[in-house]
């Protein structure tokens, strides 16, 4: 009878236990340093992933935007082991959140068109990074075809920036659409 490592000719490695032990008891130390004004939310035991919430940050009551930005941010952190700040806010409106030491604006687009993403898309360039997600109808096509028009635009010199373009997948995944060359 074969071990547990190896089945159907394929071999696996064993997990490296302590090296995510170490990960998971630097991930709740640093959970646990921030002051008052942040609000702990969430923790994930398995992946070290977290959400805290700055006291200043303001959770849009409609349209959903307030409640995705909370489900995108639990899926970072669960799915993807996240380290997620939702920002402060003040009068002129920021990125949303902040994880790997970039800012990323979260837009919620379940009722929105390519013209309705384009705008969003636009809005987003506050930020490092733009996430798109939706939970109803699939919206792929709608981003790819926004982000495309968009791109082209800042190809022909129509306007001078773009983030980065990221989705949610079905499965809580942080997926890239496209990632702007680096310039020196």
């Amino acid at each position: 009878m074969k071990d547990n490592a190896t089945f159907a000719g394929i071999k696996v490695n064993p997990i490296n236990t302590i090296e995510q032990q170490e990960i998971r008891k630097a991930a709740i130390q640093k959970y646990n340093s921030y002051g008052s004004e942040w609000e702990k939310a969430y923790f994930d035991k398995f992946s070290g992933g977290y959400n805290v919430y700055h006291k200043e940050h303001k959770f849009s009551q409609t349209g959903g935007g307030g409640e995705a930005e909370i489900k995108v941010g639990k899926m970072l952190a669960k799915y993807n082991g996240k380290q997620v700040e939702f920002l402060a806010e003040g009068v002129k409106k920021g990125p949303d959140v902040k994880f790997d030491n970039k800012t990323w604006d979260i837009k919620y687009i379940n009722k929105a068109n390519d013209a309705t993403i384009r705008k969003y898309l636009l809005d987003a360039r506050k930020a490092d990074n733009a996430i798109f997600y939706w939970d109803t109808n699939e919206k792929l096509n709608n981003v790819n075809n926004a982000a495309m028009r968009e791109i082209g635009r800042l190809t022909k010199g129509q306007i001078i920036s773009l983030p980065d373009i990221y989705y949610m997948d079905k499965n809580g995944l942080l997926r890239l659409l496209w990632e702007q060359t680096k310039r020196d």
